[in-house]
C-alpha cells in the first residue's frame, strides 16, 4: 500500500511537472482557481491532530452484535465488521490513501442500548488516540453520544444521527451523514405525501414521547405550511423501558385522537410505542399512519408481537437495500475490495439472508458509505487537511454533487447534512422478511 501511495505521488510530481511546460495546460490551469496550489507539489505536513505527514488516523465506532445477541435484542450479527473496516481501508490505501497520506484505522464496539458506552467508545476513540475523523458515529439511543464527537472532542464526523437542531448546534467542527437529518426526513415525507396525493383529506393528529419533544412544533409547522390539516397532538411523557406507565398515557391520548376527528396519526421520533397504543385503540386498519424516523420503524422491537399492526405505515428512505446491493458501483467499490481481501466474507443479496444469519450487508452498506463521503471531501479539501479545509470542501465543489456507490446523487451544504438526494415513500409490510419496509413508490425528487 506504502509502495503504491509513494508511486502515485511520484506520478503526480511528474504531470505537475510536465503541466508547467505545456502552454495548454498553465491555460488551464489558470482557469480554474482551484488548481493554483496544483502548479508545484505541496509538501505534506502535521497539519492537524489526527493527521501527520504520511498517514491519517481515523476511528470507527462498531454496533456491538455480540452484546445485543446476548440480550436477546438480535437474533444474528453482522458479521466481521472490524475486518471489513480494515479491508476497506486497505483498498483505499492500495489505491494511493488520500492525497498521498495512507489512513490507519482505530475501531471500537459499543452498546446502541447504553449512552454510557458509547461516550466510552467516544473516549477512547477521540480522546485517548488522536484521531481526525470519527467514521460510524452512535445509533438508537446510543445516539446521544453523538455530539461528544465533533462537540466534547472538536473531532469531525461521518455518521451518527443528527437527531435535532439542538444536537447539531452542540457541534464545532462538520458532521455529516448518508441518510437524512430528522429534519429532512419530515421534510422529505411531507412534500413526497403532497406530490402523491396521499396527504389529501388528511387530518392529522401529532404524537411522540418527551425524547423527541423537540419535534413536535417543527412537524406542526412544517404540515400546516403544506395546508395539512392538524387537529391535535400529544406528547408521551413515559419513556420507552416504561411500557405500562406509556400504554396508559397513550390510552388517554387516543381518547382525544378519536374525539379531535382525526384520521391520520403523525408519529415522530421513535415509533413503536404510538404504533402499539393505535393498535391497542383498535385504529390500526383504520388510520393512516405516518413516521419520520425510518430506522426506528424498521426496527420495531420486542414490545409489539404482531408487527402486521404497523402495516401501511408511510415514511420517507431511498434506494432499498436489494437496489443498492444490486448498483453495479456498490458492487465494484464495496464489495469486491471486500470480498477480495476476505474470502470468508458472505455477502448477498440482503434479502436472501434468515434471520439467524450474520448480516454481511448491513456492516459494509454502512462502513462502505460514510467511508465513501470521508474520501471524497477529504480528497477535495487537498494536501493541508484542517477541519476548515474538510469543512469548505464540503460546501464547497465537493458537496454540490457526487456520487455514493448504491445511493447515487448526493449533495451537502450548511442546511443539508444528510449527503442522500433520491428518496421515496415506503411502507411497512409484516410480511417482508422478518418485518420491514418496502418500496412503495419510485425513487423521486421531493423538492421538486
Amino acid at each position: 500500500g506504502v509502495g503504491t501511495a509513494t508511486d502515485d505521488s511520484t506520478a503526480d510530481d511528474t504531470d505537475d511537472s510536465t503541466a508547467d511546460d505545456s502552454t495548454a495546460d498553465d491555460t488551464a490551469a489558470e482557469d480554474d482557481s482551484t488548481d493554483d496550489a496544483a502548479d508545484e507539489p505541496v509538501e505534506l505536513t502535521a497539519s492537524w491532530r489526527g493527521v501527520t505527514e504520511d498517514t491519517i488516523y481515523v476511528g470507527a465506532s462498531m454496533l456491538d452484535f455480540a452484546l445485543l445477541q446476548e440480550l436477546g435484542f438480535s437474533p444474528s450479527g453482522w458479521g466481521d465488521q472490524a475486518g471489513i473496516w480494515d479491508a476497506l481501508i486497505d483498498d483505499l490505501n492500495d489505491r494511493g490513501g488520500i492525497n498521498g497520506r495512507m489512513v490507519d484505522i482505530i475501531s471500537e464496539f459499543y452498546s446502541p442500548l447504553d449512552a454510557a458506552d458509547a461516550e466510552r467508545v467516544c473516549a477512547i476513540l477521540h480522546q485517548d488516540n488522536e484521531t481526525f475523523v470519527n467514521l460510524g458515529g452512535f445509533v438508537g439511543p446510543a445516539g446521544s453520544a453523538d455530539p461528544c464527537v465533533p462537540g466534547t472532542n472538536n473531532t469531525i464526523m461521518v455518521g451518527g444521527e443528527i437527531g435535532s437542531a439542538e444536537e447539531l448546534a452542540q457541534a464545532n467542527v462538520a458532521w455529516f451523514h448518508t441518510g437524512p437529518t430528522v429534519e429532512f426526513q419530515t421534510i422529505n415525507l411531507f412534500n413526497l405525501l403532497v406530490q402523491t396525493g396521499k396527504a389529501d383529506g388528511a387530518k392529522v393528529f401529532t404524537m411522540g414521547g418527551a425524547a423527541a419533544a423537540d419535534e413536535e412544533s417543527f412537524v406542526i409547522e412544517q404540515l400546516e405550511a403544506r395546508d395539512i390539516e392538524v387537529v391535535g397532538s400529544a406528547l408521551i411523557e413515559a419513556p420507552d423501558g416504561d411500557t405500562i406507565a406509556q400504554d396508559n398515557e397513550m390510552a388517554v391520548a387516543f381518547e382525544r385522537f378519536n374525539a379531535s376527528g382525526a384520521n391520520t396519526l403523525m408519529v415522530f421520533g421513535t415509533p413503536s410505542a404510538y404504533i402499539r397504543g393505535a393498535g391497542a385503540a383498535g385504529l390500526t386498519g383504520e388510520i393512516a399512519i405516518w413516521s419520520n424516523d425510518s430506522g426506528g420503524l424498521g426496527n420495531l422491537g420486542a414490545t409489539i408481537v404482531d408487527k402486521s399492526i404497523a402495516d401501511g405505515t408511510l415514511v420517507s428512505t431511498g434506494p432499498t437495500d436489494e437496489e443498492i446491493w444490486n448498483d453495479q458501483a456498490f458492487q465494484d467499490q464495496c464489495v469486491a475490495p471486500v470480498q477480495e481481501r476476505m474470502p470468508e466474507s458472505d455477502f448477498r443479496n440482503p434479502l436472501e439472508y434468515a434471520p439467524e444469519e450474520d448480516n454481511w450487508f448491513n456492516a459494509l452498506r454502512r462502513y462502505c458509505h460514510v467511508l465513501a463521503i470521508f474520501e471524497t471531501i477529504a480528497t477535495a479539501a487537498g494536501p493541508d487537511l484542517t477541519p476548515e479545509t474538510f469543512e469548505a470542501a464540503a460546501y464547497g465543489s465537493a458537496g454540490d454533487d457526487f456520487q455514493i456507490p448504491g445511493i447515487g446523487p448526493a449533495s451537502l451544504s450548511p442546511d443539508k447534512r444528510g449527503a442522500q438526494d433520491g428518496v421515496r415513500l415506503s411502507v411497512y409490510d409484516s410480511t417482508s422478511g422478518d418485518g420491514g419496509i418496502v418500496a412503495f413508490t419510485e425513487l423521486l425528487d421531493a423538492f421538486e
